[in-house]
């Protein structure tokens, strides 16, 4: 929620989930999206294929599931998507971002681009 001299303005944790989904797949170095992430602790707000956002106190959290390109430096690609996804949330939704977890599940040759969502 972010509040402005008119009021409060609330984006909902699915619209979200579909920037930061957007975001990773026009990351280079992401082949596709992989199934929803494996995440523990607080309850998130929104899951789907490749990402989950909690919505807390401290901000926006986001974890993330991506399949690599195959020869690609893993911990650049990592980092890319982070930088990504944390950007288009601050610029686009206006919110703060606490964390951006990237998990890389696999790795494939970039003609394989379907992904789980």
């Amino acid at each position: 929620m972010v509040s402005q001299p008119l009021g409060h303005v609330t984006v909902a944790a699915p619209v979200l989930l579909a920037l930061v989904r957007a975001a990773l797949r026009e990351t280079p170095g992401v082949v596709r999206l992989a199934s929803v992430p494996s995440v523990q602790g607080e309850p998130w707000a929104c899951t789907g294929p490749g990402a989950a956002v909690a919505i807390g106190a401290t901000g926006v959290r986001v974890a993330c599931a991506i399949v690599a390109a195959q020869g690609m430096r893993l911990r650049q690609v990592a980092a890319t998507a982070q930088a990504a996804v944390a950007t288009v949330l601050r610029e686009l939704a206006g919110v703060d971002v606490s964390v951006v977890d990237v998990s890389i599940v696999d790795v494939a040759t970039r003609e394989k681009t379907r992904d789980h969502g």
